[in-house]
């Protein structure tokens, strides 16, 4: 839609190539073969490509298939208020990040810290 809008519009000097696309949980549901040929595709789809995905979202073949066409990546860690939380991590590069935390005061909310850039 936005290379057709682009296209038609003269206020853009841009193509539509130059737009970013956001995906949020694209490998769901799907198999590890569907999984595979996803993270093999998605990447070819714009020049900049911004993909939400759980810990079992990134696993195996999605990680070999995205892991070096990744510029900047990040981790959302949600700090939970309860205390009965249920922490969870996961290691990048060998390196363990936390995915949920127990909050230092009463609020819920979520960190965006840089992977590679995390103090542990």
């Amino acid at each position: 839609m936005v290379r057709e809008w682009s296209q038609q519009s003269s206020l853009m000097g841009l193509d539509s190539s130059k737009f970013p696309i956001i995906m949020d949980s694209p490998f769901g549901s799907l198999d590890e073969i569907y999984r595979r040929q996803i993270a093999k595709s998605i990447p070819k789809l714009a020049n900049q490509l911004v993909v939400l995905v759980t810990k079992t979202q990134w696993r195996n073949e999605v990680e070999k298939e995205i892991n070096s066409y990744i510029n900047k990546q990040y981790i959302l860690v949600y700090h939970s208020p309860k205390q009965d939380c249920q922490l969870d991590s996961i290691f990048l590069d060998e390196i363990k990040y936390p995915l949920v935390k127990k909050s230092q005061n009463e609020f819920e909310y979520t960190e965006i810290i840089t992977v590679g850039n995390y103090n542990y």
